[in-house]
């Protein structure tokens, strides 16, 4: 079955995106109000933000960028020692969906080393690991009608990021993943 997930064609085209701040504390009304006409005046089509997992970035907030043609990503750097159930992330996710969201992203940095336990990182098969914690929660986004994106690497990062991609890849090919290859 192929998963065909698109983003709306209000969206702007334009290759111009931003990350907003690196933490969960600027989402009120008057942040928006600040930083929506500097985002339109560069021609941004894209800002990348982080979301909790116990809540949401407020609606009001995603529902402006979305009317000024602004895709939000959303990250939520889980933890690889432990992340959530799947299943928790659920109801945050539907009302990002809902809301107008289209892409989300899961970890952060699994390729280096500082992204797990000291203990996680030196057991072998490190990306098959990584590639079981990522499926559950790209195939719920996929579920939602969201699109599951591949977290950042470390450029060079204690697994260079090259190989880690690749070999990430390929588990998922391994895995006849193809729905969600389809869909990323």
């Amino acid at each position: 079955m192929k998963t065909s997930i698109s983003p709306p064609s209000n969206i702007k085209k334009s290759r111009v995106g931003f990350h907003y701040f690196p933490d969960t504390l600027h989402y009120q009304e008057s942040d928006l109000q600040t930083w929506l006409p500097i985002l339109q005046s560069m021609n941004a089509s894209w800002l990348v933000m982080q979301s909790e997992t116990k809540r949401a970035i407020p609606e009001h907030f995603l529902a402006g960028l979305v009317q000024a043609g602004i895709e939000p990503m959303i990250r939520m750097n889980l933890s690889l020692a432990s992340p959530p159930d799947p299943e928790e992330l659920q109801p945050i996710l539907e009302s990002y969906a809902r809301w107008g969201v289209h892409i989300v992203q899961f970890f952060d940095r699994p390729n280096d080393r500082s992204a797990w336990q000291s203990t996680h990182w030196v057991q072998q098969d490190l990306v098959e690991r990584f590639t079981n914690q990522f499926m559950p929660f790209a195939n719920l986004s996929v579920d939602i009608g969201l699109i599951p994106a591949f977290p950042a690497l470390m450029p060079g990062g204690s697994y260079w990021d090259t190989a880690f991609l690749r070999s990430t890849l390929e588990s998922f090919s391994r895995q006849a993943k193809s729905r969600l290859m389809d869909v990323m």
